[in-house]
């Protein structure tokens, strides 16, 4: 008769020590620090609206997140631009500006400050009005057109590779392509694309 073999009981595990625990939380939280901070650096931004340039669409204050990667820019897209030709407060020049991308390479830009409306390609952005509110191209702006600033009269501009011609919403009182501190916005200084508006939170989402 076999005898029945009886089985070695395994060895309890060996608990964590405390140092231990708390060696890989902190493992843990390191690494979630760095990938955020990764993120912030190459990724995603922050910024802060500063005037009324971009009114009714943002206003001052106002924290938006930018996204430093995309593949392409497009028409009305809202984008935070570099101004090397505005002054910063300081007695240099160089600031971050917010506007909206009005011309992509190779479009033509022309303004009727008479009837306020923008052409591109010669063709009128398209403009309605509902209970006050005033729409071009599907967007929300401030007012018509009016003001052309530096730009010419009668010529359409052509807007040159590599750069937007880009607008503030709020048309009569935005520093902006019109104006020669602005001109043209070579694409290597645009700072990023606004994704979302942060605050004030009960506004909170994306920002078209």
């Amino acid at each position: 008769m076999e005898e029945a073999t009886a089985k070695k009981p395994k060895p309890p595990k060996a608990k964590k020590s405390a140092v231990k625990e708390i060696y890989d939380w902190a493992e843990s939280i390191l690494a979630s620090l760095v990938a955020v901070i990764i993120c912030l650096t190459f990724l995603v931004r922050g910024t802060v609206v500063e005037g009324d340039s971009m009114l009714p669409t943002l206003e001052d204050a106002q924290f938006l997140t930018l996204s430093r990667v995309y593949d392409t820019l497009k028409h009305n897209d809202i984008v935070v631009i570099y101004a090397t030709g505005i002054p910063a407060g300081d007695g240099t020049y160089g600031k971050p500006i917010i506007k909206r991308v009005i011309g992509l390479p190779g479009d033509t830009i022309r303004i009727d400050t008479t009837e306020g409306v923008v052409y591109r390609n010669s063709a009128a952005l398209p403009l309605s009005e509902l209970r006050g509110t005033i729409y071009e191209d599907g967007h929300v702006i401030a007012d018509y057109t009016r003001s052309r600033f530096d730009m010419p009269v009668t010529d359409e501009l052509l807007v040159p590779d590599n750069c937007i011609f880009v607008m503030g919403d709020n048309r009569n009182n935005s520093k902006d392509s019109r104006d020669r501190s602005v001109g043209m916005v070579d694409k290597n200084y645009v700072i990023g694309k606004v994704l979302l508006r942060v605050t004030p939170f009960e506004q909170f989402g994306q920002v078209t």
